[in-house]
C-alpha cells in the first residue's frame, strides 16, 4: 500500500477514535488495525495525542504496546500543563491588573473550559492581547513573577517563559491578513467589557468571541497551520454555546467579514469528524479540507481557495513579502551600511559624506573583478581545448592549415 494510502487510513482511524471519545461511545473496532506509530505521530503533530490515550487505555493490542507509553506521556504532560497554567494565569492577570495594563486572554486558554475535563486539552501556551505602548509595563509585571523574556518566533509577539514549561505570549494587536477582520478587531482593549472583579482585565461578548474563534480558524486555515486540536476546540465550544448565541447578529457580522463559506464548512467538518453527522453531498469537499488540514496546507490548496478566498490572499501576501525581502537583500548587498563600508574604507569614520562615492567605487571594483574572472575562465577553457587537441595529435598548425583548405574550396 502506498504511503499516501496508509496515512489516509491512520487519519480516518484517528478522527473516528476522537469522535467516539467526544460522544462517549464504544471505541471503534476496525477491520484492520492501524499502524500505531503513524497514528501517534499524526495525533502528536496535531496536538491530540493526550486525548487518544483515553481511547487506548484498556487496549491490550500487541501492535499498540510499543506506542501506548508515548500516548501516556502526552497525557501526563497535558495534566501537568493544566495544573501549571491554571495556577499561573490568575497570577499573571492579577499582576497586569496591579500594573494597570488593559488585557484580554485570547481563545486558546479559554477553550479548555468547554471540554468535559479541562486537562483533556493540551495547553502549550497562553496568548494575551494588551493595550499598545505598554511593553515596558508588561515586562515589569512579568519580571515580578520571575518570568524571563525570550526571543519571539513570530513578528508582533513578545514571549515570556518560566520553568517548568510555562509560556505566555503577549501581542498588542490581532494578527489578521484579511483587512476587514483586522479592522473589526482593532478596537482598543479597554473598550471591551470588563471581566467580573477586574478593572483592567477584559473579555469579548459571547457573539464577539464566536466571531473571533472563526476568524482565527480562518487565518490559521489560510496559512496552513490549522490542526485537529483547533477543530476539536471548535466542536466542544459549538455544542456548548449554539443554543445561547444570537445567530442573526453573528451571520450578519460574518457576511461583512468576507470569509466565504468557511464559517459554515468548518462547523460541518467538525460535526462530520466528531459529531457523527453525515453530509453525503459534501464528501468530496470534506476530503479536500481533510487533506489540506492534515498536510498543513500543502495538498488541495487550489480547491480550498473556493471555500476561503483568504487562502489565495495569504499565498499572494507571502509572494509579495518574499519579493520585498529579496529586493531589500539586493539593496543591502549593493549599498551596505556604514558599519560594513567603514571596514573597507576606514576614512569613512571621519568623512561620512563620502559613503555614496565609496558605494560607486566598490561596485566598479566588483564589476572589474567580474570581468577579470570571466576572461580567466575563457582563457582556461581555450587552454583546455588546446590540451585536448594535443592529446588527439592535432596541433595549432594543423588546425590553421585545415581552415586554409576550407577557404580555398569555398
Amino acid at each position: 500500500m502506498s504511503e499516501k494510502g496508509i496515512r489516509s487510513y491512520e487519519a480516518k482511524c484517528l478522527t473516528e477514535l476522537l469522535g467516539a471519545l467526544v460522544n462517549q461511545e464504544e471505541i471503534p473496532k476496525w477491520a484492520r488495525e492501524p499502524d500505531w506509530g503513524r497514528l501517534y505521530k499524526l495525533a502528536d503533530y496535531h496536538g491530540v495525542a493526550n486525548i487518544v490515550y483515553y481511547g487506548v487505555l484498556g487496549s491490550e493490542s500487541k501492535e499498540l504496546k510499543a506506542w501506548k507509553k508515548k500516548f501516556e506521556e502526552r497525557f501526563h504532560q497535558a495534566v501537568l500543563s493544566e495544573e501549571r497554567f491554571s495556577s499561573t494565569v490568575p497570577l499573571v492577570l492579577n499582576s497586569l491588573e496591579q500594573h494597570k495594563v488593559h488585557s484580554i486572554v485570547l481563545h486558546e486558554y479559554r477553550m479548555r473550559h468547554f471540554y468535559p475535563q479541562t486537562d483533556m486539552r493540551a495547553t502549550r501556551y497562553v496568548r494575551i492581547l494588551v493595550e499598545k505602548g505598554k511593553e515596558d509595563t508588561v515586562r515589569t509585571a512579568m519580571e515580578y513573577l520571575d518570568f524571563e523574556q525570550q526571543e519571539s518566533r513570530t513578528q508582533g509577539e513578545t514571549w515570556y517563559y518560566k520553568i517548568p514549561g510555562i509560556l505566555i505570549i503577549f501581542q498588542s494587536s490581532m494578527a489578521f491578513t484579511n483587512k476587514k477582520v483586522k479592522k473589526y478587531f482593532s478596537l482598543p482593549v479597554k473598550d471591551y467589557k470588563r471581566e467580573n472583579g477586574y478593572r483592567y482585565i477584559h473579555s469579548f461578548e459571547p457573539e464577539e468571541f464566536y466571531i473571533c474563534v472563526i476568524a482565527c480558524a480562518a487565518e490559521s486555515y489560510a496559512k496552513g497551520s490549522l490542526d485537529i486540536q483547533f477543530i476539536l476546540d471548535i466542536w466542544f465550544y459549538y455544542i456548548s454555546v449554539y443554543k445561547s448565541l444570537d445567530w442573526t447578529a453573528i451571520y450578519k457580522e460574518l457576511s461583512y467579514l468576507d470569509l466565504g463559506s468557511f464559517p459554515d464548512y468548518i462547523i460541518k467538518l467538525a460535526a462530520y469528524w466528531f459529531g457523527g453527522m453525515l453530509f453525503s453531498e459534501e464528501d468530496d469537499f470534506f476530503d479536500y479540507m481533510e487533506r489540506y488540514i492534515l498536510s498543513k496546507g500543502v495538498q488541495c490548496r487550489k480547491e480550498n481557495e473556493k471555500l476561503l478566498p483568504l487562502v489565495k490572499e495569504v499565498a499572494d501576501f507571502y509572494k509579495k513579502d518574499l519579493k520585498h525581502r529579496r529586493r531589500k537583500q539586493m539593496l543591502e548587498w549593493f549599498f551596505p551600511q556604514m558599519e560594513y563600508m567603514s571596514t573597507m574604507f576606514p576614512f569613512l569614520l571621519k568623512y561620512h559624506w563620502l559613503l555614496p562615492a565609496c558605494w560607486v567605487f566598490r561596485l566598479l571594483r566588483m564589476g572589474g573583478q567580474q570581468i577579470k574572472l570571466r576572461i580567466l575562465q575563457k582563457g582556461r577553457k581555450l587552454k583546455k581545448r588546446e590540451i585536448d587537441f594535443k592529446r588527439k595529435g592535432i596541433g595549432i598548425k594543423d588546425i590553421k592549415e585545415s581552415l586554409k583548405k576550407l577557404r580555398k574550396k569555398k
